[in-house]
């Protein structure tokens, strides 16, 4: 008979537990339903009992045997004396990583089976994959831990084969569906099904460590893996979120490729303000904003001659609404993230290898899973008009005499820093003793880009223009005429 392993034990207790759970969700259901016999429930009742204590008595020897296998990796060649349960649980997870490293299969599975980081039901079999939860100090000069922020708004979650409804309410008639909700939200679930399914596509992600560090401290070598794999998973996670292009395969990861309704303005504030304005109530109410932090300072600097105070400002106290910065959204995403979801198989694999020219350690995360925007009416994207973000005027001769023309010439938000061929309005002004003053037909070109000063009236007399688009007006320097 074969030695029943720690591995066997967790896989029991899985089993156990989902028939538990689906005996206790029937008898919920049945309990209220008169045309079910009290009989019928009653030895339901009994199925469920007769499982809880099965499940009992296997947590009881399963709980011992984790602990004897800890306690044996801590004392292995007297090293474990006196070491906290922090401290084994390193050592545990170096011996695994090295394990990985040289290939070492049956040292990898009696280290990963002694650790106790894979929690009942999960279909980790030794894999990896549920170690990389777990954070370390590290004594090491890394490279900068990467995040993914959409982590702070949206669920990650790790379930085989999910699906979800795409609204997580019901109602009775289809023909009220439009009163429930908005009817672009209405006729995007009439034209799509209602259960998101998460598809399983695959993930490699690769980093490389010394061999100084893998025949180093156990804390090194866990900090620098861990953090190393987490890092290119967010990146990852970030690069399919926020693609501009992507093989039909992946598109529909990504917030720009799924056909999410624009709304522009002027600036990205504007834009955001409108984005949030259009989101219809059911979303609105949980919105928040996910917005590269440059977008935003950019903002705050084009607005500082005349809001100084949004320096210091928190943007969710200019905004209304929660922000969230990623350097990948180069067009604001605003909405319910509950309606996005990142979601991972259970199971994953990591390999390594070893270059012998340079010594190096590859490690090779090898993860399944989806990333999938269940409602797209749920968000908006703010874009941004082209707005004019700057002016400057310069005189016909460097002395910037009087009787000589001023030209005016404004700076678009476009990439190749072209202007609209319309819509663009000028007003010239002057320092009328201290205030700015506009000009009149007495001016030739006085609401052209090209202003006529007169010769003597003018001399010491300051210029400026104001040049409008968009509903936006900045002001030119000023010239002062000799």
């Amino acid at each position: 008979m074969a030695k029943v392993t720690l591995f066997d034990l967790k896989e029991k207790m899985a089993t156990l537990q989902a028939q538990i759970s689906a005996d206790a969700e029937w008898i919920a259901e049945k309990a209220a339903d008169p045309t079910v016999a009290m009989t019928d429930i009653n030895t339901k009742k009994q199925h469920r009992d007769e499982l809880q204590s099965r499940y009992d008595m296997l947590k009881a020897s399963h709980d011992e045997m984790e602990e004897q296998q800890r306690a044996a990796i801590a004392m292995k060649d007297g090293s474990g004396g006196g070491m906290t349960e922090k401290d084994v649980l390193v050592k545990t997870k170096a011996s695994f990583y090295r394990g990985v490293a040289f290939g070492d299969k049956e040292g990898v599975k009696k280290t990963y089976t002694g650790l106790g980081a894979i929690p009942a039901g999960s279909a980790d079999f030794g894999s990896g994959s549920n170690l990389l939860p777990s954070t370390l100090s590290s004594e090491l000069i890394t490279e900068p831990f990467e995040e993914n922020s959409l982590r702070n708004v949206e669920e990650t979650s790790q379930i085989a084969g999910l699906e979800e409804p795409r609204l997580t309410f019901a109602i009775d008639d289809e023909d009220l569906l439009e009163d429930v909700v908005d009817a672009e939200t209405a006729k995007e679930i009439e034209v799509s099904s209602d259960v998101v399914t998460y598809g399983r596509l695959k993930t490699k992600v690769k980093i490389q460590v010394a061999d100084t560090v893998v025949y180093g401290t156990d804390t090194d070598l866990v900090s620098t893996i861990e953090n190393g794999l987490k890092s290119a998973l967010a990146r990852k996670e970030k690069l399919r979120a926020f693609a501009k292009s992507a093989d039909d395969a992946h598109k529909h990861m990504s917030f720009y490729m799924v056909g999410i309704k624009g709304v522009t303005g002027a600036t990205v504030v504007a834009a955001i303000m409108a984005a949030l304005g259009d989101l219809p109530d059911a979303f609105r109410a949980n919105a928040k904003v996910v917005m590269r932090s440059a977008d935003w300072y950019t903002y705050v600097q084009t607005l500082s001659n005349t809001a100084g105070e949004l320096f210091t400002a928190k943007p969710q106290d200019v905004l209304g609404v929660p922000v969230e910065f990623n350097d990948r959204a180069t067009i604001p995403v605003i909405g319910d993230f509950r309606f996005a979801k990142q979601n991972y198989e259970p199971a994953a694999v990591l390999d390594s290898d070893k270059d012998v020219e340079t010594g190096m350690y590859k490690y090779v995360l090898t993860t399944w899973g989806d990333h999938q925007i269940k409602l797209k009416s749920a968000f908006r994207l703010a874009i941004v008009a082209v707005a004019i973000v700057g002016g400057v005027a310069t005189s016909a001769t460097s002395a910037a005499l009087a009787g000589e023309d001023l030209t005016a010439v404004g700076t678009f938000n476009t990439d190749d820093a072209s202007k609209p061929t319309s819509g663009i309005t000028y007003l010239w002004q002057y320092d009328n003793a201290g205030t700015w003053t506009d000009t009149t037909v007495a001016y030739t070109g006085y609401n052209t880009n090209t202003l006529t000063t007169v010769d003597e009236q003018d001399e010491d007399v300051k210029f400026r223009c104001k040049i409008t688009y968009g509903g936006v007006s900045v002001y030119t320097n000023a010239i002062t005429m000799s």
